[in-house]
């Protein structure tokens, strides 16, 4: 594991494969960089695979005041991170969620460091939908906090409970969610570290996702971009992926019917060979 520290945060990585090109991974909101077990050992053969903390999510670390997290903050963390994990060459960005959002921002800021770009249901603009948007909404009111606290701690204290949630809440077939082996085991390596992440932290991110927007940025994008979006997502409407393959040039979207907000994980197959036809 490595790390870097910029403006009282500390942001850590992972390699697990090496090679001439730089795959960087970047997971969203609640989740952390083990929950790209599969993805890097499937994407090896590309080259150099490396997954990359989100600002406090486990094992990242924060400064002792830290009570807000800004778009800036996000991307200037993020971008020097990556800089030093590029190294001076070009790289690739595979984000989800957030990590999409992140990736899409920096292809835009940074033509000459991001080469291309899977965006995997990015969050586009704010505030979520579903669930995350009810979380969103009520930690404004009287309780709204405990409420959330409560429940992501019981999400990490209870892998059957937090298993439920996701199929419940994230995907776009409950009932189909739940006979996933590819999601019942990338949930269960995640959960253990996910358990030692700062509930705070993460409702921190949840609310600047609330504010967040990346519209401005997206038309500066130049290099190559996928976007993969499951057409029943409940956090991130499909429109925000259509709307991103209208504005950014030649970008190409993968629409996976049946799939909620975890399309890689719900529609394994046709993801991955749709990413690995288009990467080439």
């Amino acid at each position: 594991m490595q790390s870097t520290y910029h403006r009282g945060h500390t942001l850590t990585w992972e390699e697990h494969s090496q090679g001439q090109n730089t795959l960087i991974f970047i997971n969203g909101y609640s989740a952390n960089r083990s929950i790209w077990r599969h993805e890097v050992a499937h994407m090896a053969t590309y080259g150099r695979c490396v997954s990359l903390d989100l600002p406090g999510h486990y094992p990242a670390q924060v400064p002792p005041d830290y009570r807000e997290l800004s778009q800036e903050l996000l991307l200037d963390l993020e971008l020097r991170a990556i800089r030093e994990i590029a190294n001076g060459q070009p790289v690739t960005l595979i984000g989800h969620s957030t990590g999409g959002m992140v990736a899409l921002a920096l292809a835009a800021m940074q033509p000459e460091l991001v080469q291309r770009v899977v965006a995997i249901a990015p969050v586009v603009w704010g505030p979520l939908s579903g669930f995350l948007g009810l979380y969103q909404r009520q930690m404004y009111l009287l309780g709204g906090y405990r409420f959330y606290w409560l429940n992501y701690r019981a999400t990490q204290c209870s892998l059957p409970y937090v298993k439920w949630g996701i199929g419940q809440f994230y995907s776009g077939d409950p009932a189909a969610y739940r006979r996933n082996p590819r999601a019942k085991a990338a949930v269960e390596h995640w959960h253990h570290d996910y358990q030692r992440s700062s509930i705070r932290n993460l409702a921190i991110l949840l609310k600047l996702l609330e504010r967040c927007d990346i519209r401005p940025l997206v038309e500066q994008i130049r290099c190559p971009v996928m976007i993969v979006a499951g057409r029943r997502d409940p956090v991130v409407p499909i429109q925000q992926a259509r709307w991103l393959q209208q504005h950014v040039v030649g970008s190409q979207l993968l629409e996976v019917a049946e799939a909620g907000h975890l399309p890689h994980w719900e529609a394994t197959d046709q993801v991955e060979a749709a990413i690995r036809a288009w990467m080439g």
